[in-house]
């Protein structure tokens, strides 16, 4: 079940702590994993144990909300569908957030349960990097403005050790940060 929290210190959003300079504290790779497993779990919740099954449409780093215990919880829900469980998708206007939406979803307009774990690839891909799933200054050394396209080139030149984020330094075990990428 999901429960509203008492904060003291009020709601954390996720992406305060991806946009870091070196030698900031940040997240350490262990809250960065309970994050990605907690958000995860939310998005679990809202395809297999609801019903009508949730379609999220808009899971993004901003839409993760951390408690003072950095557990997270899914927030607005503001393009969120609800779904015949026994449907596998639904066909609406293309919304959400650019560099978060899945390209089928851009390309038919039919959101499903698939659209949103794409969308959670991004937020993963922000909590392995430490980058903006849209980054402009990008353009100053690439031309790929989008994180995943980042990330893509990256690998294709087998520079993996290159998407991760320099603040976590050597705290973190290879094979899981392998295995999220």
């Amino acid at each position: 079940t999901w429960r509203l929290w008492p904060s003291k210190t009020g709601i954390v959003f996720l992406f305060i702590f991806i946009d870091l300079k070196p030698g900031d504290s940040g997240l350490d790779w262990s809250a960065r994993k309970r994050v990605a497993f907690g958000a995860a779990q939310g998005l679990e919740y809202l395809h297999e144990h609801c019903d009508p099954k949730i379609i999220h449409r808009d899971l993004k780093a901003a839409n993760i909300l951390l408690d003072d215990n950095f557990e997270p919880v899914l927030g607005d829900f503001g393009l969120a569908k609800l779904v015949d469980s026994k449907l596998t998708h639904v066909t609406t206007q293309v919304r959400g957030t650019m560099g978060h939406i899945a390209p089928e979803y851009l390309s038919t307009g039919k959101s499903s349960e698939k659209a949103d774990v794409f969308g959670y690839g991004i937020p993963l891909l922000e909590l392995v990097t430490g980058q903006h799933a849209i980054d402009l200054s990008r353009l100053e050394e690439e031309e790929d403005v989008l994180l995943l396209d980042h990330i893509k080139k990256l690998l294709r030149e087998n520079r993996l050790d290159d998407t991760v984020d320099r603040n976590l330094k050597t705290n973190y075990d290879w094979k899981e940060m392998e295995t999220v990428i």
